[in-house]
């Protein structure tokens, strides 16, 4: 999986429905990678997941899906560390700035193309000795939309070289604006800025992510312009499978 074909199948919509993981198990992250999901994103901002669990991770899940490390903030080392252990790419949060993709992006080469220190570990394992002559093919750069200065300045973060795609954050960035989290909500200001999102992002060929709970807003936001969605949790599928197998005996107890 090259970082052009990953780029290119999520902006012709062959990959629409990802699962985000915050667990720390691999065999969890290997059973929702093999349930039909067309890849899986690692959080490591808000989950429980630590560096060093990045590795078995990864390994339960590429070889059914791509796997994506959302990183825990606009951290260049973050951005070179995951690529070294393997990552098809990365989702940088609070981007707040063209300097910010830019920075995130040079993370992900080596020089001359950018600021990456050379040690690529699992990637060189996984793809060769031509990673680093190959290293922009490896390294998808996806750069989160959820400030209000993102915002502002979302066409020109769309065409920094080398960026593989935007995501929209809908908690904060309908924080951001005022009306409060979106995660599946349709206030019109905060519609108004996805589809800002999603304008800026086609414009300059690349695709659009959107993470989400509920199934009727997701599909939705695809028929909306959206290119992928996260479909589903490891943390919230445990709870909501829980709950509806006790609502199911309750019921069945009450007959």
């Amino acid at each position: 999986m090259t970082h052009a074909h990953l780029r290119e199948r999520l902006r012709r919509g062959e990959l629409r429905h990802a699962a985000w993981l915050a667990l720390r198990d691999p065999l969890a992250a290997e059973a929702i990678a093999r349930s039909g999901v067309d890849l899986v994103v690692f959080d490591r901002q808000h989950g429980a997941i630590e560096d060093g669990d990045l590795i078995g991770l990864l390994q339960a899940a590429q070889p059914f899906v791509p796997a994506l490390v959302r990183l825990a903030s606009v951290d260049p080392a973050a951005v070179t560390r995951a690529l070294d252990l393997g990552a098809d790419g990365v989702i940088v949060p609070l981007v707040g700035s063209v300097a910010d993709a830019r920075r995130a992006v040079a993370a992900a080469l080596y020089p001359p193309a950018g600021t990456r220190s050379y040690g690529p570990l699992r990637a060189a394992v996984r793809h060769g000795p031509s990673y680093r002559e190959r290293v922009a093919e490896h390294a998808l750069v996806i750069a989160m939309i959820e400030t209000t200065n993102a915002l502002a300045d979302v066409e020109a973060i769309a065409a920094v070289p080398n960026l593989g795609g935007l995501f929209v954050g809908p908690a904060d960035l309908g924080l951001a604006l005022g009306v409060g989290p979106q995660t599946d909500g349709d206030d019109p200001t905060y519609l108004a800025a996805r589809r800002r999102v999603v304008a800026a992002a086609h414009d300059h060929g690349i695709a659009v992510g959107l993470h989400g709970v509920d199934v009727e807003a997701q599909r939705a936001a695809l028929a909306d312009g959206i290119d992928w969605v996260v479909v589903a949790g490891d943390l919230p599928l445990l709870v909501t499978g829980t709950r509806e197998r006790l609502a199911a005996l309750a019921g069945a107890r009450a007959q």
